[in-house]
C-alpha cells in the first residue's frame, strides 16, 4: 500500500439492495441513501477489462461507519461488470477496499509497474475510480478513487 493512500471504505457486492440494507441496519449501520447509479443516483460511465461498457449499478454508502469503517453496498443492474463476475464466483460479500488518492493516473501507472492491471474504471464527473486485479494473488480487490476538481 502506498503511503499517501487514505482509507475510504470497504464494499460489499449484493444481489438485492433492499435485503442487504435491512441486514446492515440490524447491525446499526446506515442509512444507505442512493449515491451512484440506479434510478435515483448519479449516472456513471466507464470501462470493464479495457473496453467502454454501458453499465449501471445501485451504489449506496452508509451515512455512518461500522467500527470506524464506512460500508458501501453495490448491486449490479445493467452491463457486464466485475461485480457480476464476483457474484458468480463468490456470491455476495466483501468485494474491495477503497483508498482515496490525489492523482489517479499516477497511481494507475505505479500499480502497472508493480504488475497490477486495471479491471474496471468509472467516473461521475465529480469522482473517478479504478479497480485493480490485486485479487489474482489471493488478496482483495483494491479500488483507488480521486475527486475531480
Amino acid at each position: 500500500m502506498h503511503k499517501d493512500w487514505k482509507l475510504s471504505h470497504i464494499s460489499m457486492v449484493v444481489k438485492d439492495m433492499d435485503k442487504a440494507i435491512k441486514r446492515y441496519e440490524t447491525l446499526g449501520v446506515g442509512p444507505f441513501k442512493p449515491f451512484i447509479g440506479g434510478p435515483e443516483g448519479i449516472p456513471v460511465t466507464g470501462t470493464v477489462h479495457g473496453k467502454e461498457v454501458d453499465y449501471d449499478m445501485d451504489l449506496r454508502m452508509s451515512d455512518n461507519d461500522m467500527g470506524g469503517l464506512r460500508i458501501e453496498l453495490i448491486q449490479p443492474l445493467r452491463g457486464r461488470t466485475i461485480y457480476d463476475e464476483f457474484l458468480e464466483k463468490h456470491g455476495e460479500g466483501a468485494h474491495h477496499v477503497c483508498y482515496n488518492v490525489e492523482d489517479l493516473d499516477k497511481e494507475i501507472a505505479d500499480m502497472a509497474s508493480r504488475g497490477y492491471q486495471v479491471t474496471q474504471t468509472g467516473t461521475t464527473g465529480t469522482v473517478k475510480w479504478a479497480y485493480f486485479d490485486t485479487d489474482k494473488d489471493g488478496s482483495i480487490v483494491v479500488e483507488l478513487g480521486q475527486r475531480v476538481r
